[in-house]
């Protein structure tokens, strides 16, 4: 009986491991949604991961950064919590085009979370700063999934950044 119950304890447990095993090319699980992810050009990832529900009221979004297939270097917020408390949104004008972004600070650092494209360019990544100073861009290489805009921020409620037309993109 002990053994049955073992054994049974074991499926169930590779069960849950294959069901929350991250989506490829993403430190998103399988249940949660992409709002954005990349790799980027050093050879980490970087994706943003909410819960199948996010709604202006209820939900979550964190931010997670390293390399595939190791424990992320970066999750932010620790514990997944609605974005207002965490997020604050922004959109830059640009000849023939625009940028969005997602911005957090997290100790004496901002990260920036951005999609950009204007006239004869395309960028995406992120930005860090420190001091108001930027101390590293990751630059996105390759396939990019990215809901970040406009609609995302208004479905969200997201706080207006007050200094988003400080935002440039590198």
């Amino acid at each position: 009986m002990i053994r049955l119950l073992f054994f049974i304890c074991i499926i169930f447990a590779k069960v849950y491991y294959v069901s929350a095993a991250p989506v490829v090319g993403s430190f998103c699980f399988v249940d949660e949604v992409i709002v954005f992810s990349c790799h980027s050009t050093n050879g980490n990832t970087i994706s943003l991961c909410s819960s199948p529900t996010l709604t202006a009221s209820e939900g979550y979004l964190q931010y997670r950064f390293g390399v595939l297939g190791k424990i992320p270097e970066l999750v932010h917020p620790k514990r997944p919590e609605h974005p207002k408390a965490h997020f604050i949104s922004g959109t830059v004008p640009h000849s023939g085009g625009g940028a969005s972004y997602l911005k957090f600070s997290k100790g004496n650092y901002f990260y920036t979370v951005f999609t950009g494209i204007g006239k004869d360019w395309k960028k995406e990544g992120v930005v860090v700063k420190k001091a108001g100073k930027q101390i590293t861009y990751v630059a996105c290489d390759g396939p990019l999934i990215s809901e970040i805009g406009p609609v995302l921020f208004e479905k969200l409620g997201l706080q207006k950044d007050p200094l988003e037309l400080d935002f440039d993109v590198p």
